[in-house]
């Protein structure tokens, strides 16, 4: 595949001594045909080069394919929307999330855009509501952030 979007990841393979490690076409096909979907240009790349370990990007604890997909996690992301009462009303895939998915970051998959706009759901001020907002920015500059925000951790620490 050539990479469209995510040039500047394809650039940085390394960051500090964590390397990023991607997954197969095969791989990437098998989930979307296990959940009767297709995935947007950008968050193929993204697969291709850090599917399967993002390095240092830090993108909350959990954003690799085989766990995302897996049924099991399914399950925790379903649960915990339908036990906090957070709506979303469309298709969409989430990406990276952390605390069992009390957190996470995703995109919708009806916007049929090869770079979609991320959004996250997040903490709420209500004990166990949860927010869910636009980050009013694209996958790979969401991706270019976390790159940037990598090199400061290294520099600065966290």
């Amino acid at each position: 595949m050539m990479i469209e979007y995510l040039k500047r990841l394809e650039k940085t393979p390394k960051i500090g001594s964590d390397k990023i490690k991607g997954v197969s076409e095969s791989e990437i096909e098998k989930v979307e045909k296990k959940f009767n979907i297709v995935f947007p240009k950008s968050y193929r790349e993204f697969l291709i080069l850090a599917g399967e370990n993002r390095g240092a990007l830090p993108m909350m604890d959990t954003a690799d394919l085989e766990t995302i997909s897996s049924d099991w996690h399914q399950e925790i992301m379903w649960e915990e929307l339908q036990d906090t009462g957070t709506k979303i009303d469309r298709p969409f895939w989430l990406f990276a999330e952390s605390n069992g998915c009390e957190i996470f970051y995703f995109f919708y998959l009806d916007e049929e855009k090869a770079d979609p706009v991320v959004h996250m759901v997040n903490y709420a001020q209500e004990d166990r509501k949860r927010n869910v907002r636009s980050l009013e920015i694209s996958f790979s500059e969401f991706i270019s952030e976390m790159i940037d925000l990598a090199y400061r951790y290294e520099k600065e620490g966290y």
